[in-house]
């Protein structure tokens, strides 16, 4: 007749319920979403339908829902090797080159999350970015409409003017259809080239100006001297007048010691 061990018994149970533990922990939290700092979640439940309301950063259950993380941070969109056409369509750009840093309102995620369902980018680490293609459309057909109210000899020269525009003009359109949902925070163009024939012109106008500028420069120090020696020379012969006065005084004052003796 074998022994009953007790406790042999008692450790295999208690294996078994910590296993079993473990094995319930890790459902449990495969069923759950985190939202990160500077994200806000985007709920779907079974049925397909979105939440209105955005999830809030934090560990969430979703036993049965799906939670999207969407960046509510800065977003950076770059766009390179753009050529649009300058005023009066007179030159192409050889090169345009500008990012654009956007971020969007917390509130507003769930309504872009489904409005522009295909137009999201996903990060490396699987956040959404919401509606970065969207941004990258307009901000290209916005680039086109400003650059083309430059003339092309003066557009390397309105950098600044360009940003600004680009920026005052994306955002309104994105307002137009989306009103305080997307901020246009800043466009850096990194890199802005003229056509060819266009850049050989600027530097034979920037030659040509250098050459006009140092003919001024010689032409005003020709005149300074001139000047100069003009002084010098009515000071010099005011001065031999004097001379030849003394001597005609000193003349006649000899002149009349004579006489009266």
């Amino acid at each position: 007749m074998k022994k009953l061990n007790i406790n042999a018994t008692a450790r295999t149970n208690h294996m078994s319920m910590v296993t079993l533990f473990i094995i319930a922990f890790a459902s449990l939290m495969s069923a759950c979403t985190r939202i990160e700092s500077g994200q806000v979640g985007v709920q779907r439940d079974f049925s397909g339908e979105y939440s209105k309301e955005a999830v809030p950063v934090g560990i969430h259950a979703t036993i049965l829902d799906t939670i999207y993380p969407f960046s509510v941070r800065e977003i950076t969109i770059g766009l390179k090797d753009l050529k649009p056409t300058t005023k009066n369509n007179t030159s192409i750009l050889s090169d345009l080159d500008f990012e654009v840093q956007y971020s969007i309102n917390p509130l507003k995620v769930p309504d872009v999350a489904v409005k522009y369902g295909n137009m999201h980018q996903v990060s490396q680490n699987g956040t959404y970015l919401p509606a970065y293609d969207l941004v990258d459309k307009q901000a290209k057909s916005v680039s086109a409409d400003a650059v083309a109210q430059f003339d092309a000899l003066e557009i390397s020269s309105k950098r600044n003017e360009l940003e600004a525009i680009i920026k005052k003009n994306l955002q309104s359109d994105l307002d137009k259809n989306d009103p305080d949902t997307f901020y246009i925070n800043r466009v850096s163009i990194s890199t802005l080239l003229p056509d060819a024939k266009i850049q050989d012109s600027i530097r034979a106008i920037a030659e040509s100006e250098n050459r006009k500028q140092v003919a001024i420069n010689n032409l005003a120090i020709a005149e300074t001297e001139a000047k100069e020696n003009r002084v010098r020379s009515e000071s010099l012969d005011d001065k031999i007048l004097a001379e030849k006065q003394l001597d005609a005084m000193v003349k006649m004052a000899d002149k009349g010691n004579k006489i009266g003796r």
